[in-house]
């Protein structure tokens, strides 16, 4: 019965990797420079709600710091079998030889997939998480920051760097002034920067997310094409499509959101589905993006699991293997 706990917490500490949550010496500096009401540590999830910072005040970043971003109904680190986090990814680059001061990461959402239909680009969230980047780069005194963000985490962080003003269903906020020059490299992992063709029709009344002010609504028609988003071949000419408010004004705004961007996806994933097709166009690609990775079989998931010796390379040597 012994051995068998014990493998049991073997297998536990395997599976769900790295701990968190904030270094206290982060937080300590969070409190005193205004951002205690944020709750970037987010301790409701045990250790596995934030990551990063120093461990005393004379620690020193050597390499650019590296903020993490994560998908829709996910968490900082690995929380459960379907909130993975960025355990992978954080565990990689330490191996590399980054250390926690270099790397962060904030939960936000609960991580429940039962929620995952509410969940939009809302003030609240991206207020929240542009306010962590702001901290990063003073609490690091950073002269330039990586990002790479997943899913949802894509379109968030476009837009938290882009800044400017945010309509949503909600309200409008303004989120600041660009911090475009402060990101060296922004890594897009099967983001939906053209909206989810299941989120056509009727799911974009239905559900939240889907909705076409600030969700992932990819329009109902492309010329003669209606309800068919993502058909392989287009049966009639298509352009000037009318999609997601949110999106369309992210996709014309003309501030790159870094020096380098990279985007990637994968033709078998399972949230996006269609080979990643929106209307003919691969969903996942970042306009102006620096170059693309595209994988053959890895899930939604995956693309972000499975990927950290790509994201690696594109955030210190900018290049795609």
């Amino acid at each position: 019965m012994l051995q068998h706990f014990i493998a049991l917490l073997l297998f536990v500490t395997v599976c769900f990797g790295q701990d968190g949550p904030l270094t206290a010496n982060f937080q300590t500096w969070l409190q005193a420079n205004g951002y205690g009401d944020q709750d970037f540590p987010r301790v409701d999830f045990g250790t596995k709600g934030s990551f990063g910072g120093k461990d005393s005040d004379t620690d020193a970043a050597t390499r650019q710091p590296v903020v993490f971003i994560h998908g829709n109904s996910d968490a900082a680190l690995k929380y459960s079998f379907t909130a993975t986090g960025w355990s992978n990814s954080i565990e990689y680059f330490l191996q590399k030889g980054y250390k926690s001061r270099e790397l962060y990461a904030t939960s936000w959402g609960d991580a429940n997939a039962l929620n995952a239909a509410s969940r939009t680009h809302d003030c609240a969230t991206l207020g929240r998480l542009r306010k962590f980047l702001e901290a990063v780069i003073s609490y690091t005194n950073a002269t330039k920051i990586d990002i790479i963000s997943h899913s949802m985490g894509v379109t968030i962080g476009r837009k938290i760097v882009k800044g400017g003003k945010l309509v949503t269903t909600k309200g409008t906020c303004d989120l600041g002034p660009s911090l475009a020059g402060k990101v060296d490299t922004f890594v897009g992992l099967a983001g939906g920067n053209y909206g989810l063709c299941d989120c056509e029709g009727g799911d974009a009344l239905i559900s939240a997310t889907c909705n076409k002010k600030d969700g992932f609504w990819p329009g109902d028609s492309c010329g003669f094409n209606t309800l068919d988003c993502g058909a392989p071949i287009m049966a009639f000419p298509c352009s000037g499509v009318v999609y997601s408010s949110f999106l369309t004004d992210l996709n014309k705004n003309p501030i790159r959101e870094g020096s380098y961007i990279f985007s990637a996806w994968s033709l078998l994933d399972d949230v996006i589905l269609y080979e990643d097709l929106v209307w003919g166009n691969p969903t996942s690609l970042i306009p102006n993006s620096t170059k693309k990775k595209v994988y053959s079989l890895y899930t939604h998931m995956e693309t972000k699991e499975l990927t950290a010796e790509d994201q690696f390379d594109m955030v210190v040597h900018h290049i795609v293997a």
